[in-house]
C-alpha cells in the first residue's frame, strides 16, 4: 500500500452489464473451494497457520481461461477466487475450537452438533460482511489500505504486457523463497536476537529481544500497508516486548508460574510463554476496546445502516435500478432478516442441546449476537489495516465474558464446556467469514464486479466449505488424533480448552490485564492514534509485525524516491505489482509445502535451520529479496 491511496479506476465498466456467473464460474468456484478447504484444513491443525486462496485459485484460473479460450476470462477470473475463497474464509471456526472436543476428551457430540454452528457462523459473516461493506470499500477507501485485497486486485489485473511479466518474476522469487523457508530449511525463517551470543546475554541481563519473519509474503503486505500503519503496528510489538516484557520481571521476578505442569518461578520462564500467559491479555483487553471505540466513531453509520435496513423493509422496491451495478448489494431487508434468523437458529441450537432453562438461552443468544456485530467490526478493520485477523484473540475475549455471565445463571461442568465451545465456533467462525469476505469485497470495488453476485454465491460456497471443514476434523482425529502419541498439535484448539475448562470450573481470568489493554486503548484514542492497528501489535508476535514495518519502510522510500510526483507514483505502482507478486507466490509455495506435509515428506533441515550459519544466511537472503523489491520499484527513470 502506498501512502497515498489512488482512486479507483475499475477495469469492469459499472455501467455496462458482464457475465459474471455461469455453470463454468460455478463449478471451478465450489471446486476449488473444496480443495483449499480440506489442504489448508490439515495444515492448520498440523501447525496453526491457514493460507489465502486468492493468489493460486487466481493464478489457476487464468491459466485456464488461456487453455479453453475464455473469451469473458477477467469477469469469470474474478468470481472464481471469490468463490473458491469460502474455502478458507470460515476455517477458524473449525480449526481453532471443535478439536478442543477431543483434547478435553467430551466423547458424543455429533457431525451435526459440530457442523451446525460453523454452517451459521459463515453465513453470519457474510451478512455482517455485506452491511458494512460500502463504509470499508468505498466511504473509507482512502483510509483503510485493504493490502491483501488490493495485492488480489494486482494478480487479477496482471494478464499481460510488462506487468505480467514483473508479475510472473517477482511471483517466481516469492514462491521459491517461501518454498524453500517451509519445505527445506536452507535458511532460517524467522530471525531472531537469542540466537546470537549476544542476543541471549541481553535477554538474560534485561529480558529484551527482538524478532523478524523472512516471509516473502509478509514483506508483500507490509508493502501494501504503508508505512503508516506498519509503523503503529510495530510500535504496539515494540510496546509489548521492550516496555511490558521487562517491566513482568522486574516488578514479579519471584511469582510462581506453572510450565508444562511444573512450577517455575517467574524470573526462570522463557520471554514466549511469559508473552502467552500475562502480556497477550494486555493485548486482548485493547482490542476488545478498540472495538468498541470502532463502533462508537461508526455510531453514524450504523444508524444510516438501521435507517436504510427500515426503509428497505417497507419499501416495494428490492433493488435501486438507478444504482450502478458495482454498488449493488443483497438488500438490506435480506440481509437484517438473515443476521435475525442465523442468531435466533443458534439459540435455538444451544437451547434444545444444552440450556437447562429460557433465561441461560436468552443469555447466550444475546452475548453472540452483541459479540458478532462488535467483534466483526474490529475482524474488518484488522483486515483493512494489515491483511491479518486475530480470530483466536478476539473469541477469548468473547469466551471470558460467556463463561462469566453463563457460570453465574448455572452453567458449569462439561455442559458448560461444551456450550462455551458451541458458543466460540459460531462467532469465531463469524469473524472469520466477515473479515476476509470484506477483502473480496475490496476487491469487487476495485475491478467492478457486481458485490451482490459475489455475496450470494460467497453463501453457497461458504456452507460447503463449512461441512467440509468438519467432515476433514473427524477425518484427521480418526487417523491421526489430537491427543496421545504424535497427535496433530492443533495449537489454537489446545489453548481454547486450557482457558476454557478453569473457567467453567470456577478459577479466575486475567481482568487486571484486560483492564490495563482496555485503558491503554481509551489512552491512544485520545492521543489520535487508532488503537486497534496498535492493538494488533501487541497482540500478535513480533516475528509477524516487523516485516509489516520492513515492507512499509520500502514503500516509503519508493514513494520518496523522486521528485517528480508522477514518476513516484509510477515507480510506487511497479512495487506494488513485485509486492504483489510476492504475496501471491509466497502463498502458492506454502501450499506445495503443506501438499508435501499431507503426503508425509519431510526434507527439512531442521538441525541446520536452527545454527547461527542459518541464521547469517537467512538475513543475506531477506535483505536481497528487500534490496530486489525497492530497486526493481524505482527502476522507471521517467513517467
Amino acid at each position: 500500500m502506498s501512502e497515498k491511496i489512488l482512486p479507483v479506476q475499475p477495469v469492469m465498466d459499472p455501467h455496462k452489464n458482464y457475465v459474471e456467473i455461469n455453470s463454468y464460474v460455478v463449478f471451478w468456484g465450489l471446486f476449488y473451494a473444496a480443495v483449499f478447504a480440506l489442504a489448508v484444513g490439515y495444515l492448520g491443525l498440523k501447525i496453526g497457520q491457514t493460507i489465502d486462496a486468492f493468489a493460486p485459485v487466481s493464478i489457476l484460473a487464468m491459466g485456464m481461461a488461456i487453455v479453453f479460450r475464455r473469451q469473458n476470462a477477467f469477469a469469470e477470473t474474478v468470481h472464481i477466487q471469490a468463490i473458491a475463497s469460502a474455502g478458507t474464509n470460515g476455517l477458524a471456526g473449525a480449526l481453532f475450537f471443535l478439536p478442543a472436543f477431543y483434547i478435553l476428551n467430551i466423547e458424543g457430540i455429533s457431525f451435526f452438533q459440530m457442523a451446525t454452528p460453523i454452517v451459521l457462523g459463515s453465513v453470519l459473516g457474510v451478512f455482517l460482511c455485506v452491511m458494512f461493506r460500502r463504509y470499508f470499500c468505498e466511504d473509507m477507501h482512502f483510509v483503510y489500505p485493504f493490502p491483501a485485497g488490493r495485492a488480489a486486485t494486482e494478480v487479477l489485473t496482471s494478464n499481460g504486457g510488462s506487468k505480467a511479466k514483473l508479475m510472473m518474476v517477482s511471483g517466481a522469487i516469492g514462491m521459491f523463497y517461501d518454498f524453500v523457508l517451509n519445505t527445506l530449511g536452507w535458511w532460517q525463517e524467522v530471525i531472531r536476537t537469542n540466537t546470537f551470543k549476544w542476543g541471549i546475554l541481553l535477554q538474560e541481563k534485561t529480558k529484551l529481544t527482538a524478532s523478524l519473519d523472512t516471509d516473502a509474503a509478509l514483506l508483500g503486505l507490509g508493502y501494501f500497508t504503508g508505512l503508516r500503519y506498519a509503523a503503529i503496528i510495530a510500535a504496539g510489538s515494540f510496546f509489548s516486548w521492550f516496555v511490558c516484557m521487562p517491566i513482568v520481571y522486574y516488578l514479579a521476578p519471584e511469582h510462581v508460574m506453572q510450565v508444562d505442569g511444573q512450577n517455575v518461578l517467574l524470573a526462570d520462564v522463557p520471554v514466549d510463554v511469559v508473552f502467552r500467559h500475562y502480556i497477550r491479555h494486555i493485548g486482548i483487553g485493547m482490542l476488545a476496546m478498540a472495538g468498541i471505540i470502532g463502533l462508537i466513531s461508526m455510531s453514524k453509520v450504523v444508524s444510516g445502516v438501521v435507517k436504510k435496513a427500515i426503509t428497505d423493509i417497507f419499501s416495494s422496491k428490492s433493488v435501486d435500478v438507478n444504482l450502478p451495478r458495482s454498488q449493488r448489494d443483497i438488500p438490506m431487508s435480506v440481509l437484517v432478516l438473515g443476521i435475525i434468523v442465523t442468531t435466533f437458529l443458534f439459540a435455538l441450537f444451544f437451547h434444545i442441546n444444552y440450556a437447562e432453562n429460557l433465561t441461560q438461552t436468552v443469555l447466550a443468544f444475546l452475548i453472540v449476537l452483541i459479540m458478532s456485530f462488535l467483534l466483526s467490526v474490529v475482524g474488518i478493520s484488522s483486515i483493512a489495516y494489515t491483511g491479518n485477523e486475530p480470530v483466536s484473540g478476539m473469541t477469548i475475549f468473547m469466551i471470558i465474558v460467556a463463561a462469566l455471565i453463563l457460570t453465574s445463571a448455572g452453567v458449569s461442568g462439561t455442559v458448560g464446556m461444551i456450550a462455551i465451545l458451541m458458543m466460540a465456533a459460531f462467532v469465531g467462525t463469524t469473524i472469520g467469514m466477515a473479515g476476509n469476505f470484506m477483502s473480496e469485497m475490496k476487491v469487487a470495488h476495485l475491478t467492478g464486479a457486481t458485490p451482490a453476485k459475489m455475496q450470494q454465491w460467497q453463501i453457497v460456497s461458504a456452507i460447503m466449505a463449512s461441512i467440509l471443514s468438519v467432515g476433514v476434523l473427524i477425518l484427521l482425529n480418526n487417523a491421526y488424533g489430537f491427543t496421545g502419541e504424535h497427535p496433530l498439535p492443533a495449537p489454537q484448539a489446545n489453548a481454547m480448552a486450557a482457558i476454557i475448562k478453569p473457567l467453567m470450573t470456577g478459577e479466575s481470568a486475567q481482568w487486571p490485564l484486560y483492564m490495563a489493554g482496555a485503558l491503554f486503548a481509551v489512552v491512544l484514542w485520545m492521543m489520535k492514534v487508532p488503537p486497534l492497528a496498535f492493538a494488533l501489535g501487541t497482540y500478535l508476535p513480533m516475528e509477524i509485525n516487523s516485516p509489516i514495518l520492513v515492507g512499509g519502510l520500502i514503500a516509503h522510500f519508493v514513494a520518496n524516491s523522486s521528485k517528480d510526483e508522477k514518476l513516484s507514483a509510477l515507480r510506487l505502482s511497479e512495487g506494488n505489482t513485485i509486492a504483489s507478486g510476492l504475496v501471491a507466490g509466497g502463498a502458492i509455495g506454502s501450499l506445495f509445502s503443506a501438499v508435501l506435509r499431507i503426503a508425509n515428506v519431510n526434507v527439512f533441515m531442521e538441525a541446520w535451520a536452527e545454527t547461527p550459519a542459518a541464521t547469517y544466511l537467512g538475513i543475506a537472503t531477506y535483505a536481497a529479496l528487500c534490496i530486489f523489491l525497492y530497486k526493481v520499484a524505482v527502476k522507471p527513470k521517467r513517467a
